[in-house]
């Protein structure tokens, strides 16, 4: 029966997701997975290069990080006595000392009740809280937390595992003082434990990401009296609630810190609630996003389209233009009869005329310093066509004070991407974030679809409030001179922000670097006005060589 139910289920999935993405891209990552149940890549990769070394824990075993307790909160319910296990194995080999995991039992399960009072007897550091009955995931963690010790709580669920370095990391960066929740990479478990597959690779803080969906999930942490400040778990919420949470402890701190290593081992197991009941999780999402909106002064729709979550931010009223940059009047005019059925009736369309490429950036430049208008999109000539709805949606996010470049999904003449946003550093300077992926395709765990933050944008097309132009510095090429403003304005603490519900046809190699990259001369001279500056929405465990997010065969 339950094989049965589970063939429904993947059948269901698979139809799901060729609505979703296409035929094609369905097949290519089926053949990704059964390549990577073959070969093994990334479970040799953990093994060899990314799981942490004996002599490493020997380290951390006798340099204890000043964190205080750090208290697990897992809510039990009928969970599969060996799967508990399993976790709570994990647990006890964590190289931190100073923890506790605080058991909040639901059900009627003996098994379960057994296993517990077994790890509880041998090590007083598993503190088993009966429950009089079954709340739910956030009201039976709403339990654990009230009963927690430490100043720190940890989320986990009942059926996954931590690796022996998880806890520790944790509590070196609790010790380092300058955060208040943070979150590590993670990757899943195959339903018997023996195989790691789907590595999650984060970037640093990314609020547009967030709003998207839960990319923080797991290992989160941050302090209690914050997470209670915040209301603890909201029981409307279930099969969301870790999102909803994370959304509102993003309201009340700054101070979300990333730790790029592995932190965490998700199960997957069909009998989850992502799995089971993947509407209401998405429902839950939805209505989370949509309040936490309202409730930092951007209010819109959030609506739930091919299984992802479509943000719709309400728009002010504020002036904009267009200015098309173009080598010669004839291309600027042809530029113009493209857009116009995209734009508002009689929006005004002016084009900047540069003669040679060395001069864009003064062209537009210049175009910012003319300007009134508050909301400003450069457009390059040779773009020929562009979605319904353009200006909205990228006004939509060019219009909020924390953003600072917007760039639509390009692509090419066969809808592949030929610029999703650039990856900065690495031996090219820049490189193209999914370059020659189908644009209907999912990405890097959805990321494609989207709506997120990127490092930095390139000048064929991107949008910009007038207010936070950074001007461009003429004496790099134009793509180095738009990517080091962009740098400058995340050091202000602007985001820049892609979206995929935008799409515009662009195949400019130079433009989008989706060639040889970046002349050497520019990429010293753009390395030197980078200085330490490192992008924040890049992993550093990814490969920088190219942008299709794959990651590194060895420690970064």
């Amino acid at each position: 029966m339950n094989q049965s139910r589970n063939a429904m289920s993947f059948i269901q999935q698979t139809l799901n997701y060729i609505s979703a993405f296409g035929p094609g891209y369905t097949l290519r990552r089926l053949g990704e997975k059964v390549s990577e149940r073959v070969f093994r890549r990334w479970d040799r990769a953990w093994r060899e290069s990314y799981a942490p070394r004996e002599e490493e824990l020997q380290r951390q075993r006798g340099a204890q990080p000043a964190c205080g307790l750090i208290s697990v909160l897992i809510p039990v319910y009928q969970t599969e006595p060996a799967l508990l296990s399993a976790l709570l194995d994990s647990l006890a080999a964590q190289t931190l000392a100073d923890w506790e995991a605080v058991l909040a039992l639901a059900g009627d399960r003996a098994e379960t009740a057994a296993a517990l009072e077994n790890y509880a007897a041998r090590d007083a550091r598993f503190r088993v809280v009966p429950l009089p009955r079954n709340e739910g995931i956030s009201g039976n963690t709403n339990q654990a937390l009230a009963a927690a010790r430490g100043a720190w709580v940890v989320l986990c669920d009942h059926d996954d595992t931590l690796p022996p370095d998880a806890l520790w990391r944790l509590g070196e960066e609790i010790a380092r003082g300058r955060a208040d929740v943070i979150y590590t990479d993670e990757d899943k478990l195959t339903p018997d434990g023996k195989r790691h597959t789907d590595p999650h690779f984060k970037p640093d803080f990314s609020p547009d990401n967030l709003r998207s969906g839960n990319y923080i999930c797991h290992l989160l942490a941050a302090k209690k009296s914050l997470v209670e400040a915040a209301g603890g778990l909201r029981p409307g919420f279930d099969g969301s609630q870790d999102h909803d949470l994370v959304l509102r402890l993003s309201e009340r701190t700054d101070a979300i810190v990333h730790l790029p290593f592995i932190g965490y081992h998700w199960r997957t197991l069909n009998s989850s609630m992502s799995h089971q009941h993947l509407e209401k999780c998405l429902d839950a999402a939805a209505r989370a996003t949509q309040e936490h909106m309202a409730r930092i002064g951007w209010p819109g729709r959030v609506t739930v389209e091919s299984g992802l979550l479509r943000l719709r931010y309400e728009l002010r009223p504020l002036s904009g233009a267009v200015w098309i940059l173009a080598a010669a009047e004839a291309d600027g005019e042809a530029a113009r009869r493209c857009l116009e059925p995209v734009l508002p009736a009689g929006f005004p369309i002016r084009v900047r005329v540069f003669g040679r490429e060395e001069a864009r950036a003064a062209a537009m430049n210049a175009a910012a310093a003319e300007s009134r208008e508050e909301l400003l999109l450069f457009v390059d000539a040779s773009l020929p066509l562009f979605s319904r709805g353009f200006w909205e949606e990228l006004a939509m996010y060019a219009q909020r004070e924390d953003v600072g470049m917007v760039t639509p999904m390009l692509v090419d003449t066969r809808s592949r991407v030929t610029h999703a946003g650039f990856a900065v550093g690495g031996p090219r300077g820049a490189v193209c974030r999914n370059l020659g992926l189908p644009g209907r395709a999912a990405g890097w765990h959805l990321l494609n679809r989207q709506s997120h933050n990127v490092g930095a944008v390139s000048a064929a097309c991107l949008m910009v409030r007038r207010a936070v132009w950074e001007p461009l510095d003429t004496d790099l090429p134009c793509p180095a001179a738009v990517i080091a403003a962009c740098a400058r304005m995340s050091a202000r603490g602007l985001r820049h922000v892609y979206t995929p519900w935008a799409v515009a046809m662009c195949e400019r190699a130079d433009l989008l670097l989706t060639r040889e990259g970046l002349p050497e001369d520019a990429r010293t001279r753009l390395r030197a006005r980078l200085g330490d500056w490192a992008d924040p929405c890049w992993n550093p465990n990814l490969n920088l060589d190219k942008g299709n997010f794959t990651f590194r065969r060895q420690k970064p």
